[in-house]
């Protein structure tokens, strides 16, 4: 099942550009318009991967055992190329929604990454496949007759965060971070001036400076504002 849903195309020059960003300067950038984007206790599953798309979300329910067999995975024929899934299973520890035959899927078909509120399995063939996985935790046991497809491409809630199909999502080895598709363009606005401030604070450092002058003197208090924003801004005493 899916539900029709409006979406705001993210221009594939944010997609880029959010290659070279991390999820913290996204993260403090989400934070100056006053939205939490963070995903807690999502962590990766294989080291030094990051994967930037957009999100193809996917709720699990329990599984009525009246009913039969109930296999978890079949939407995965739908996930279009670029995406990142996101996978809710409302946590649970007891059973895994991803291993690897999705992997190998996802490799072959151009999806970037896979983020699971849940477990995940088959944990040494998705690092030696270096796919990029971000879940609570790992476990062998099998989703068959546990867990089964209630929707694809619906609103989901992960932690008090709301995740919508087509909202940016950027993984990396700090976490998880979802940026509204609305909001895309000016919040990796924000992050690129969030990088570039950290970036003179550390030279600033490198050269001498202590940390609390640098840290007023490149408006670490608001890291997201521009070069422009920065001249004639109040610096606070």
């Amino acid at each position: 099942m899916s539900v029709p849903f409006e979406y705001t195309p993210i221009a594939q020059s944010v997609l880029d550009e959010c290659e070279h960003l991390d999820t913290a300067s996204l993260s403090d950038a989400l934070d100056s318009l006053g939205i939490d984007g963070g995903l807690p206790g999502i962590a990766s599953q294989v080291p030094g991967t990051r994967c930037v798309g957009i999100a193809f979300t996917v709720q699990y329910q329990p599984v009525d055992a009246s009913k039969g067999f109930r296999g978890a995975a079949n939407y995965i024929d739908q996930v279009p190329s670029g995406s990142v899934i996101v996978s809710s299973n409302s946590g649970r520890h007891d059973c895994t929604v991803w291993g690897d035959i999705m992997t190998h899927f996802a490799l072959a078909n151009g999806i970037k990454g896979t983020v699971i509120d849940g477990v995940a399995r088959d944990i040494d063939t998705v690092i030696n496949c270096n796919y990029p996985l971000f879940s609570r935790g790992r476990f062998m046991q099998s989703a068959k007759n546990r867990t089964q497809l209630k929707a694809v491409q619906v609103p989901l809630v992960i932690d008090g965060i709301t995740i919508r199909p087509g909202d940016l999502m950027v993984c990396d080895g700090s976490g998880c971070v979802v940026v509204p598709q609305q909001l895309a363009a000016e919040v990796v606005r924000r992050a690129r001036a969030v990088e570039q401030t950290e970036r003179r604070i550390i030279e600033a450092i490198s050269s001498g400076s202590t940390l609390e002058q640098a840290r007023m003197t490149y408006r670490y208090d608001q890291p997201w504002l521009s070069e422009a924003e920065h001249v004639g801004a109040h610096v606070p005493s």
